[in-house]
C-alpha cells in the first residue's frame, strides 16, 4: 500500500508539540518548487513561506490552501474531472489541531483529536457513507519533540446486515537526521495526512503499520523503508522507498520521489 501525503482525504494523524519551521534563513527559506514521485510531476507555489498551490501537472489536480494566521484552516482540492473537495481544519488555544472535516462524493470524513497528556493523544477518524461507516480509534503516542512514536488503534466497519472489527498496531517509527523537505512551510507540519505526515522536522525510515480483522479474513498495512539521499545541508533529494507486503519480508513495490528547491 503507498499513498502520497498531500492527496489523502481520509486524516490520520497529528502534532501534539510546538513545530519550530527552520529559521537559519528567514527572509529566504528552502521550500520544495517540484516533486516527481513515480512519474507524477507536482509543483508548489508560495506567498513568503505560505504554501499557496499544490498541482499535480500530470493527473490535473489542484490544492488551494487558506490561512489564518500562521495556522492553515481550510484546504480545497478541484480534481481533474472539475469535482471539488473541501477540507476544513479547526485548532484549539494552544494551537494544537482539534478536528478535520470534508464532504466528498456522498462521504463524509471527519478526524478528532483529544489531547490526554504531553505524550498521548486519541484520534478518531470516522468514514460515513449513507448505509456504512467505518470507524477507526487510534491510541497515539508521541516523542518527547511531539513526533509520532506509536500507537495502537480499533476499527470497527459497520455495514448494512454485518459489522467487522479489528485491532492494529503501529511500531515505533524511525526517524533519520535529515530535514523534511516541507519542514519550513509556515503551518505545515501540524497537518497530518498520511504515514509521511507526523509532527517530525526529520524524515521516516521506518514505518510498520497492520490491521487484522478478526470478523473476516483480510488485514490493511503500510508497511515501508526509506533511502535517503541528501544535498550537504540536510535536505533530501530523493527518497527511495521500498513498500513490503504484511509480515514485512517482501518487497512488493519500490517509489522514487525526487525533490527540486528554490535555492539549493
Amino acid at each position: 500500500m503507498k499513498k502520497f501525503y498531500f492527496l489523502l482525504p481520509i486524516l490520520l494523524f497529528t502534532s501534539c508539540a510546538t513545530v519550530e519551521e527552520d529559521t537559519s534563513a528567514e527572509d529566504n527559506p528552502i521550500l520544495v518548487t517540484k516533486m516527481v514521485q513515480d512519474g507524477d510531476n507536482y509543483t508548489f507555489s508560495y506567498n513568503g513561506a505560505k504554501i499557496v498551490t499544490l498541482t499535480n501537472t500530470t493527473d490535473n489536480f489542484k490544492r488551494t490552501y487558506t490561512y489564518s494566521g500562521d495556522l492553515i484552516t481550510k484546504y480545497l482540492d478541484t480534481y481533474a474531472d472539475g469535482s471539488t473537495q473541501t477540507t476544513n481544519v479547526t485548532y484549539n488555544s494552544s494551537n494544537k489541531i482539534l478536528k478535520k472535516s470534508s464532504t466528498y462524493q456522498g462521504a463524509t470524513y471527519t478526524t478528532d483529536y483529544a489531547y490526554i497528556g504531553a505524550d498521548r493523544v486519541r484520534i478518531t477518524d470516522v468514514i460515513a457513507h449513507t448505509n456504512s461507516t467505518k470507524t477507526y480509534v487510534k491510541d497515539v503516542y508521541l516523542n518527547t519533540d511531539g513526533s509520532l512514536k506509536n500507537w495502537t488503534e480499533t476499527v470497527a466497519d459497520v455495514q448494512p446486515g454485518t459489522t467487522q472489527n479489528g485491532t492494529g498496531i503501529l511500531k515505533n517509527v524511525a526517524y533519520d537526521g535529515g530535514s523534511f523537505p516541507f519542514k519550513n512551510i509556515i503551518g505545515y507540519t501540524r497537518l497530518m495526512d498520511s504515514e509521511d505526515m507526523n509532527g517530525s522536522t526529520r524524515n521516516v525510515i521506518d514505518y510498520n503499520n497492520r490491521i487484522q480483522y478478526t470478523t473476516t479474513p483480510g488485514d490493511e498495512w503500510t508497511i515501508y523503508h526509506s533511502t535517503y539521499e541528501y544535498h550537504t545541508n540536510g535536505y533530501p533529494k530523493k527518497d527511495t522507498r521500498d513498500f513490503y507486503e504484511k509480515t514485512g519480508t517482501s518487497i512488493t513495490d519500490t517509489e522514487i520521489t525526487t525533490y527540486e528547491y528554490n535555492h539549493l
